[in-house]
Protein backbone atom coordinates (compact mmCIF):
# COMPACT_ATOMS: atom_id res chain seq x y z
CA UNK A 1 0.00 0.00 0.00
CA UNK A 2 2.98 2.26 0.52
CA UNK A 3 4.54 1.59 -3.17
CA UNK A 4 0.81 2.39 -4.35
CA UNK A 5 0.49 6.37 -2.17
CA UNK A 6 4.35 6.70 -3.44
CA UNK A 7 3.52 6.28 -7.04
CA UNK A 8 -0.08 7.96 -6.89
CA UNK A 9 2.15 11.29 -5.31
CA UNK A 10 4.65 10.98 -7.84
CA UNK A 11 1.82 10.93 -10.99
CA UNK A 12 0.12 13.77 -9.22
CA UNK A 13 3.31 15.54 -8.51
CA UNK A 14 4.01 15.28 -12.55
CA UNK A 15 0.69 15.79 -13.99
CA UNK A 16 -0.03 18.76 -12.08
CA UNK A 17 2.75 21.07 -14.56
CA UNK A 18 5.64 20.05 -12.37
CA UNK A 19 9.12 19.15 -13.79
CA UNK A 20 10.46 20.27 -17.78
CA UNK A 21 6.56 19.29 -19.72
CA UNK A 22 6.09 21.48 -22.60
CA UNK A 23 2.40 22.42 -20.85
CA UNK A 24 3.97 23.18 -17.27
CA UNK A 25 6.30 25.40 -16.06
CA UNK A 26 9.73 24.53 -15.62
CA UNK A 27 11.36 25.42 -11.87
CA UNK A 28 13.49 28.21 -13.43
CA UNK A 29 10.62 29.83 -14.99
CA UNK A 30 8.94 30.11 -12.22
CA UNK A 31 11.88 31.29 -10.15
CA UNK A 32 12.48 34.10 -13.15
CA UNK A 33 8.53 34.92 -12.92
CA UNK A 34 8.72 35.57 -9.14
CA UNK A 35 11.69 37.80 -9.58
CA UNK A 36 10.12 39.85 -12.39
CA UNK A 37 6.96 40.66 -9.87
CA UNK A 38 9.60 41.32 -7.00
CA UNK A 39 11.22 43.89 -9.01
CA UNK A 40 8.38 45.47 -10.21
CA UNK A 41 6.91 45.90 -6.37
CA UNK A 42 9.93 47.08 -5.65
CA UNK A 43 9.80 49.98 -8.14
CA UNK A 44 6.26 50.36 -7.22
CA UNK A 45 7.10 50.92 -3.94
CA UNK A 46 9.23 53.75 -3.79
CA UNK A 47 6.98 55.48 -6.65
CA UNK A 48 5.97 58.48 -4.82
CA UNK A 49 2.07 58.18 -5.46
CA UNK A 50 2.44 54.81 -3.62
CA UNK A 51 3.90 56.20 -0.88
CA UNK A 52 0.98 59.00 -1.48
CA UNK A 53 -1.75 56.31 -1.67
CA UNK A 54 -0.19 54.45 1.71
CA UNK A 55 -0.26 57.71 3.39
CA UNK A 56 -3.84 58.60 2.04
CA UNK A 57 -5.49 55.08 3.74
CA UNK A 58 -3.55 55.33 6.92
CA UNK A 59 -4.79 58.55 7.28
CA UNK A 60 -8.27 57.36 6.50
CA UNK A 61 -8.13 54.23 8.77
CA UNK A 62 -6.72 55.56 11.66
CA UNK A 63 -10.08 58.38 11.80
CA UNK A 64 -12.32 56.02 10.95
CA UNK A 65 -10.91 53.70 14.02
CA UNK A 66 -10.50 56.44 16.10
CA UNK A 67 -13.96 57.97 15.55
CA UNK A 68 -15.83 54.56 16.07
CA UNK A 69 -13.97 53.55 19.39
CA UNK A 70 -14.58 57.13 20.58
CA UNK A 71 -18.05 57.13 20.02
CA UNK A 72 -17.71 53.35 21.90
CA UNK A 73 -15.85 54.27 24.80
CA UNK A 74 -18.30 56.89 25.41
CA UNK A 75 -21.40 55.25 25.00
CA UNK A 76 -19.41 53.03 27.53
CA UNK A 77 -18.64 55.47 29.68
CA UNK A 78 -21.77 57.20 29.96
CA UNK A 79 -23.33 53.89 30.72
CA UNK A 80 -20.88 53.66 33.38
CA UNK A 81 -20.45 56.58 35.10
CA UNK A 82 -23.70 58.82 33.91
CA UNK A 83 -25.98 56.50 34.93
CA UNK A 84 -28.73 59.18 35.75
CA UNK A 85 -28.51 60.99 32.64
CA UNK A 86 -28.71 57.47 30.61
CA UNK A 87 -31.56 57.29 32.77
CA UNK A 88 -33.43 60.16 31.70
CA UNK A 89 -36.91 59.94 29.39
CA UNK A 90 -37.15 61.00 26.12
CA UNK A 91 -41.02 59.77 25.61
CA UNK A 92 -42.65 57.20 27.02
CA UNK A 93 -40.29 54.06 27.88
CA UNK A 94 -37.50 55.49 25.27
CA UNK A 95 -34.55 56.65 27.43
CA UNK A 96 -30.88 58.07 26.71
CA UNK A 97 -29.48 55.03 26.84
CA UNK A 98 -31.74 52.91 24.18
CA UNK A 99 -31.21 55.99 21.49
CA UNK A 100 -27.37 56.20 22.11
CA UNK A 101 -27.53 52.31 21.84
CA UNK A 102 -29.56 52.38 18.82
CA UNK A 103 -26.63 55.34 17.71
CA UNK A 104 -23.98 52.69 18.11
CA UNK A 105 -25.18 50.93 15.10
CA UNK A 106 -26.37 54.12 12.73
CA UNK A 107 -22.97 55.31 13.57
CA UNK A 108 -21.20 52.07 12.56
CA UNK A 109 -23.33 52.50 9.50
CA UNK A 110 -22.18 56.15 8.45
CA UNK A 111 -18.43 55.25 9.31
CA UNK A 112 -19.10 52.29 6.91
CA UNK A 113 -20.96 54.84 3.98
CA UNK A 114 -17.96 57.50 4.82
CA UNK A 115 -14.72 55.43 4.28
CA UNK A 116 -16.46 53.72 1.01
CA UNK A 117 -16.91 56.86 -0.40
CA UNK A 118 -13.96 58.80 0.31
CA UNK A 119 -12.20 55.93 -0.86
CA UNK A 120 -14.00 55.78 -4.01
CA UNK A 121 -12.89 59.76 -4.75
CA UNK A 122 -9.56 59.94 -2.59
CA UNK A 123 -7.93 56.49 -2.98
CA UNK A 124 -9.32 54.22 -5.43
CA UNK A 125 -8.35 55.94 -8.63
CA UNK A 126 -4.97 56.59 -7.31
CA UNK A 127 -4.82 52.90 -6.87
CA UNK A 128 -6.31 52.15 -10.44
CA UNK A 129 -3.48 54.43 -11.88
CA UNK A 130 -0.66 53.20 -10.00
CA UNK A 131 -1.84 49.74 -11.39
CA UNK A 132 -2.38 50.75 -14.88
CA UNK A 133 1.36 52.34 -14.70
CA UNK A 134 2.96 49.20 -13.44
CA UNK A 135 1.18 47.19 -16.40
CA UNK A 136 2.16 49.37 -18.97
CA UNK A 137 5.91 49.33 -17.16
CA UNK A 138 5.39 45.36 -17.53
CA UNK A 139 4.72 45.22 -20.71
CA UNK A 140 7.68 47.95 -21.53
CA UNK A 141 9.91 45.61 -20.29
CA UNK A 142 8.85 42.36 -22.24
CA UNK A 143 6.78 41.29 -19.60
CA UNK A 144 3.20 40.61 -19.31
CA UNK A 145 1.51 41.03 -16.51
CA UNK A 146 -2.07 40.61 -14.38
Amino acid sequence: MVEYMEGTSRRRTESEGGGDRPGGRSARARARAEADVAHTCERVSADPRFVKLRRRFALQFALLVTTFLGGYMAYLFLSAYARDFMRVQIFDSINVALVLGIGQFLLTFVLAWAFSRNSAHAIDPLAEEIRDHARDEGRIDGRVMD
